[in-house]
Protein backbone atom coordinates (compact mmCIF):
# COMPACT_ATOMS: atom_id res chain seq x y z
CA UNK A 1 0.00 0.00 0.00
CA UNK A 2 0.92 3.48 -0.40
CA UNK A 3 1.38 5.34 2.61
CA UNK A 4 -1.15 7.52 4.17
CA UNK A 5 -1.38 9.72 7.34
CA UNK A 6 -3.14 6.37 8.68
CA UNK A 7 -2.36 2.75 7.99
CA UNK A 8 -2.97 -0.65 9.33
CA UNK A 9 -1.15 -3.75 8.88
CA UNK A 10 -3.05 -6.73 9.85
CA UNK A 11 -0.28 -9.25 8.71
CA UNK A 12 2.87 -8.46 10.14
CA UNK A 13 5.16 -10.44 7.33
CA UNK A 14 7.95 -12.22 7.16
CA UNK A 15 10.28 -9.76 8.57
CA UNK A 16 11.66 -9.75 11.96
CA UNK A 17 10.68 -11.91 14.72
CA UNK A 18 7.23 -12.52 16.06
CA UNK A 19 8.27 -13.96 19.29
CA UNK A 20 9.99 -10.90 19.89
CA UNK A 21 7.76 -8.56 22.15
CA UNK A 22 7.50 -5.24 20.74
CA UNK A 23 8.29 -6.08 17.54
CA UNK A 24 6.83 -3.70 14.40
CA UNK A 25 6.35 -5.28 10.95
CA UNK A 26 8.27 -4.32 8.73
CA UNK A 27 5.45 -3.50 5.53
CA UNK A 28 5.96 0.18 7.41
CA UNK A 29 9.34 0.04 6.85
CA UNK A 30 9.09 -1.24 3.07
CA UNK A 31 6.47 1.66 2.60
CA UNK A 32 9.29 4.36 3.85
CA UNK A 33 11.74 3.17 1.94
CA UNK A 34 9.88 2.68 -1.08
CA UNK A 35 8.12 6.67 -0.59
CA UNK A 36 11.57 8.43 0.23
CA UNK A 37 13.91 6.36 -2.13
CA UNK A 38 16.65 6.58 1.00
CA UNK A 39 20.78 5.13 0.16
CA UNK A 40 21.93 4.85 3.70
CA UNK A 41 20.28 3.82 6.26
CA UNK A 42 20.55 3.56 9.81
CA UNK A 43 18.58 1.61 13.05
CA UNK A 44 19.74 2.76 16.15
CA UNK A 45 17.61 -0.18 18.14
CA UNK A 46 17.28 -3.06 16.13
CA UNK A 47 15.79 -5.23 17.80
CA UNK A 48 15.05 -8.76 16.25
CA UNK A 49 16.35 -6.69 13.21
CA UNK A 50 13.18 -6.15 11.41
CA UNK A 51 14.73 -3.12 9.07
CA UNK A 52 17.54 -5.25 7.75
CA UNK A 53 14.90 -8.10 6.65
CA UNK A 54 13.29 -5.77 4.74
CA UNK A 55 16.65 -4.24 3.42
CA UNK A 56 17.46 -6.98 1.69
CA UNK A 57 14.48 -6.41 -0.55
CA UNK A 58 16.36 -3.29 -1.94
CA UNK A 59 19.42 -3.06 -3.69
CA UNK A 60 21.94 -0.13 -3.29
CA UNK A 61 21.31 0.39 0.53
CA UNK A 62 23.33 0.54 2.65
CA UNK A 63 22.13 -0.06 6.05
CA UNK A 64 23.66 -0.12 9.92
CA UNK A 65 21.62 -2.25 12.62
CA UNK A 66 22.41 -0.78 16.23
CA UNK A 67 21.41 -2.33 19.41
CA UNK A 68 22.52 -2.46 23.08
CA UNK A 69 22.28 -5.94 22.58
CA UNK A 70 25.96 -7.60 22.38
CA UNK A 71 24.37 -9.49 19.07
CA UNK A 72 24.46 -5.99 17.54
CA UNK A 73 27.77 -4.82 19.29
CA UNK A 74 26.20 -3.27 22.46
CA UNK A 75 25.70 0.38 20.85
CA UNK A 76 24.75 2.43 24.07
CA UNK A 77 22.25 5.01 22.41
CA UNK A 78 22.49 7.96 24.81
CA UNK A 79 26.32 8.05 25.24
CA UNK A 80 28.11 5.95 22.20
CA UNK A 81 28.81 7.89 19.21
CA UNK A 82 26.62 7.81 16.07
CA UNK A 83 29.37 5.75 13.25
CA UNK A 84 28.25 7.42 10.56
CA UNK A 85 25.72 9.84 8.48
CA UNK A 86 22.75 8.46 6.91
CA UNK A 87 19.79 10.07 5.22
CA UNK A 88 17.29 7.78 6.64
CA UNK A 89 16.92 6.82 10.01
CA UNK A 90 14.03 4.55 11.36
CA UNK A 91 13.86 4.57 15.24
CA UNK A 92 11.56 2.11 17.33
CA UNK A 93 12.68 3.35 21.03
CA UNK A 94 11.18 0.75 23.56
CA UNK A 95 7.13 2.29 25.31
CA UNK A 96 8.86 3.35 28.37
CA UNK A 97 8.98 0.22 31.20
CA UNK A 98 5.98 -1.76 29.26
CA UNK A 99 8.26 -4.42 27.83
CA UNK A 100 11.64 -4.84 29.04
CA UNK A 101 14.74 -6.02 26.57
CA UNK A 102 17.75 -6.46 28.48
CA UNK A 103 17.19 -9.09 31.60
CA UNK A 104 15.98 -12.63 29.48
CA UNK A 105 18.75 -13.67 32.17
CA UNK A 106 19.23 -12.63 35.99
CA UNK A 107 22.87 -10.97 37.16
CA UNK A 108 23.24 -14.63 38.15
CA UNK A 109 22.84 -16.14 34.98
CA UNK A 110 19.63 -17.36 35.57
CA UNK A 111 15.99 -17.02 33.85
CA UNK A 112 13.90 -14.72 34.75
CA UNK A 113 10.25 -16.78 35.34
CA UNK A 114 8.41 -13.40 35.66
CA UNK A 115 7.50 -12.84 32.31
CA UNK A 116 6.67 -8.93 33.10
CA UNK A 117 10.22 -8.34 34.18
CA UNK A 118 11.68 -10.60 31.38
CA UNK A 119 13.83 -9.15 28.76
CA UNK A 120 14.49 -9.91 24.96
CA UNK A 121 18.08 -10.80 25.80
CA UNK A 122 21.11 -10.97 28.24
CA UNK A 123 21.18 -9.34 31.75
CA UNK A 124 19.28 -6.29 32.66
CA UNK A 125 21.26 -3.51 31.53
CA UNK A 126 21.34 -0.16 33.18
CA UNK A 127 21.49 1.71 30.49
CA UNK A 128 18.19 -0.04 28.96
CA UNK A 129 15.74 2.41 28.75
CA UNK A 130 12.92 -0.47 29.45
CA UNK A 131 14.15 -0.04 32.58
CA UNK A 132 13.98 3.11 33.64
CA UNK A 133 11.35 3.93 36.19
CA UNK A 134 10.62 7.46 36.28
CA UNK A 135 9.09 8.56 33.22
CA UNK A 136 9.95 12.19 33.21
CA UNK A 137 13.67 10.39 33.63
CA UNK A 138 13.04 8.66 30.46
CA UNK A 139 11.56 11.04 28.34
CA UNK A 140 14.58 13.21 28.90
CA UNK A 141 16.82 10.38 27.85
CA UNK A 142 14.69 10.15 24.82
CA UNK A 143 14.84 13.81 24.10
CA UNK A 144 19.24 13.12 24.07
CA UNK A 145 18.92 10.67 21.98
CA UNK A 146 16.21 12.24 19.34
CA UNK A 147 18.78 15.13 18.89
CA UNK A 148 21.94 12.84 18.70
CA UNK A 149 20.25 11.08 15.80
CA UNK A 150 18.92 14.19 13.76
CA UNK A 151 22.39 15.84 13.95
CA UNK A 152 23.79 12.56 12.64
CA UNK A 153 21.76 13.33 9.30
CA UNK A 154 22.83 14.38 6.04
CA UNK A 155 21.29 17.92 5.30
CA UNK A 156 17.81 17.04 3.85
CA UNK A 157 17.82 13.62 5.40
CA UNK A 158 14.95 12.09 7.90
CA UNK A 159 14.42 10.45 10.65
CA UNK A 160 10.86 8.16 11.38
CA UNK A 161 10.09 7.67 14.81
CA UNK A 162 7.63 4.68 15.77
CA UNK A 163 6.37 5.68 19.62
CA UNK A 164 2.89 4.71 21.10
CA UNK A 165 0.78 6.04 24.13
CA UNK A 166 1.21 4.24 27.97
CA UNK A 167 -1.69 3.39 29.91
CA UNK A 168 -0.52 2.64 33.79
CA UNK A 169 -2.82 2.82 36.97
CA UNK A 170 -5.52 5.38 35.11
CA UNK A 171 -2.75 7.89 33.94
CA UNK A 172 -1.84 8.37 30.49
CA UNK A 173 1.43 8.91 29.36
CA UNK A 174 1.56 10.19 25.66
CA UNK A 175 5.34 9.46 24.24
CA UNK A 176 4.72 11.84 20.73
CA UNK A 177 3.03 14.55 23.43
CA UNK A 178 5.44 14.56 26.32
CA UNK A 179 8.86 14.14 23.80
CA UNK A 180 10.75 17.68 22.34
CA UNK A 181 10.60 17.40 18.66
CA UNK A 182 14.01 17.66 16.41
CA UNK A 183 14.21 19.08 12.77
CA UNK A 184 11.29 19.77 10.66
CA UNK A 185 8.05 17.97 11.24
CA UNK A 186 7.28 16.74 8.47
CA UNK A 187 4.37 14.21 8.64
CA UNK A 188 2.62 12.36 11.41
CA UNK A 189 0.92 8.53 10.54
CA UNK A 190 -1.44 6.85 12.97
CA UNK A 191 -0.80 3.06 12.54
CA UNK A 192 -3.38 0.63 13.57
CA UNK A 193 -1.75 -2.16 15.85
CA UNK A 194 -3.31 -5.59 15.88
CA UNK A 195 -2.60 -8.55 17.56
CA UNK A 196 -1.14 -6.74 20.50
CA UNK A 197 -0.82 -8.68 24.00
CA UNK A 198 -3.39 -7.05 25.95
CA UNK A 199 -6.04 -7.49 23.33
CA UNK A 200 -7.35 -10.56 24.90
CA UNK A 201 -6.56 -9.26 28.62
CA UNK A 202 -9.68 -7.99 30.82
CA UNK A 203 -9.71 -4.68 32.42
CA UNK A 204 -11.95 -4.06 35.88
CA UNK A 205 -13.86 -0.95 35.34
CA UNK A 206 -13.82 1.84 32.06
CA UNK A 207 -11.08 0.84 30.23
CA UNK A 208 -10.03 2.25 26.48
CA UNK A 209 -7.47 -0.30 24.66
CA UNK A 210 -4.82 1.79 22.94
CA UNK A 211 -4.55 -0.02 19.28
CA UNK A 212 -2.49 2.65 17.83
CA UNK A 213 0.86 4.07 17.64
CA UNK A 214 2.77 7.07 16.38
CA UNK A 215 4.69 7.08 13.60
CA UNK A 216 6.47 10.91 13.57
CA UNK A 217 8.93 11.82 10.46
CA UNK A 218 11.38 15.07 10.54
CA UNK A 219 13.48 16.33 7.94
CA UNK A 220 16.90 17.75 8.61
CA UNK A 221 16.72 20.64 6.32
CA UNK A 222 19.71 22.75 6.95
CA UNK A 223 23.32 22.54 7.30
CA UNK A 224 23.61 24.23 11.06
CA UNK A 225 20.05 25.49 11.95
CA UNK A 226 17.86 22.56 13.87
CA UNK A 227 14.61 23.92 14.47
CA UNK A 228 13.24 22.68 17.97
CA UNK A 229 9.53 22.37 19.88
CA UNK A 230 11.14 21.73 22.95
CA UNK A 231 8.18 20.26 25.66
CA UNK A 232 8.41 21.61 29.05
CA UNK A 233 5.40 20.28 31.74
CA UNK A 234 4.39 23.22 34.16
CA UNK A 235 2.07 22.86 36.68
CA UNK A 236 -0.96 25.90 36.61
CA UNK A 237 -1.96 26.80 39.98
CA UNK A 238 -5.59 28.61 40.05
CA UNK A 239 -5.25 30.01 43.26
CA UNK A 240 -1.90 32.37 41.29
CA UNK A 241 -3.70 33.63 38.46
CA UNK A 242 -6.07 35.71 36.76
CA UNK A 243 -6.67 34.35 33.95
CA UNK A 244 -10.12 32.93 35.19
CA UNK A 245 -13.64 33.53 35.49
CA UNK A 246 -15.03 34.36 38.50
CA UNK A 247 -17.36 31.87 38.18
CA UNK A 248 -13.93 29.15 37.61
CA UNK A 249 -13.16 30.73 41.00
CA UNK A 250 -15.79 29.81 42.99
CA UNK A 251 -16.63 26.79 41.58
CA UNK A 252 -13.15 25.47 41.77
CA UNK A 253 -13.10 26.66 45.46
CA UNK A 254 -16.51 25.60 46.29
CA UNK A 255 -15.40 22.17 45.01
CA UNK A 256 -12.22 22.06 47.40
CA UNK A 257 -14.49 22.97 50.36
CA UNK A 258 -16.34 19.40 49.75
CA UNK A 259 -18.86 21.17 47.05
CA UNK A 260 -21.00 22.83 49.72
CA UNK A 261 -20.14 25.67 52.14
CA UNK A 262 -21.16 29.38 53.94
CA UNK A 263 -20.30 32.23 52.21
CA UNK A 264 -18.00 33.05 55.19
CA UNK A 265 -16.08 29.59 54.11
CA UNK A 266 -16.06 30.84 50.63
CA UNK A 267 -14.82 34.21 51.39
CA UNK A 268 -12.02 32.36 53.44
CA UNK A 269 -10.72 30.32 50.66
CA UNK A 270 -11.18 32.90 48.19
CA UNK A 271 -9.79 35.83 50.40
CA UNK A 272 -5.71 35.63 49.50
CA UNK A 273 -6.56 34.64 45.97
CA UNK A 274 -4.92 37.25 43.48
CA UNK A 275 -8.15 38.38 41.79
CA UNK A 276 -9.34 40.06 45.02
CA UNK A 277 -6.48 42.10 44.72
CA UNK A 278 -7.71 43.92 41.87
CA UNK A 279 -11.39 44.36 43.33
CA UNK A 280 -11.80 45.59 46.67
CA UNK A 281 -15.86 44.47 46.44
CA UNK A 282 -14.32 40.83 45.66
CA UNK A 283 -16.98 39.61 48.36
CA UNK A 284 -19.93 41.39 46.35
CA UNK A 285 -18.81 39.91 43.39
CA UNK A 286 -19.43 36.21 45.28
CA UNK A 287 -22.58 36.70 46.08
CA UNK A 288 -23.33 37.70 42.27
CA UNK A 289 -22.07 34.79 41.50
CA UNK A 290 -23.52 32.21 43.52
CA UNK A 291 -26.34 33.81 42.42
CA UNK A 292 -26.68 34.46 39.09
CA UNK A 293 -24.50 31.06 37.87
CA UNK A 294 -27.00 27.92 37.05
CA UNK A 295 -23.69 25.64 38.46
CA UNK A 296 -24.59 26.61 42.13
CA UNK A 297 -27.62 26.31 44.05
CA UNK A 298 -28.58 28.06 47.42
CA UNK A 299 -29.75 25.56 49.99
CA UNK A 300 -30.61 27.86 53.26
CA UNK A 301 -29.41 31.77 54.50
CA UNK A 302 -25.99 32.29 53.08
CA UNK A 303 -25.10 28.72 52.06
CA UNK A 304 -24.58 27.22 48.81
CA UNK A 305 -24.07 24.23 46.75
CA UNK A 306 -22.54 23.07 43.55
CA UNK A 307 -25.52 22.15 41.22
CA UNK A 308 -25.68 18.36 39.65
Amino acid sequence: MSLQSIVSYKNRGKYGDNKYRGNTTGKIIKDLIEFYQPKRILDPMAGSNTTGDVVKEFKGIDYTALDLNPKFGGFDALNDEIPHSSDFIFWHPPYWDIIKYSGKFDKEGNYQKNWKDRGMWGKPNPKDLSRISDYEDFIKKIDKIQAKLLRSLKTNGRIAILVGDIKKQGKLYSMQKDMSWFGSPEQIIIKAQHNYQSETKKYNGKFIPIVHEYLLIFQRDDCYIIPATVTKRINIDLRKTTKLTWRDLVYSSLEKLGGYADLKDLYSEIKNHRKTKTNKNWKAKIRQTVQNYEDFNRINRGKYKLAV
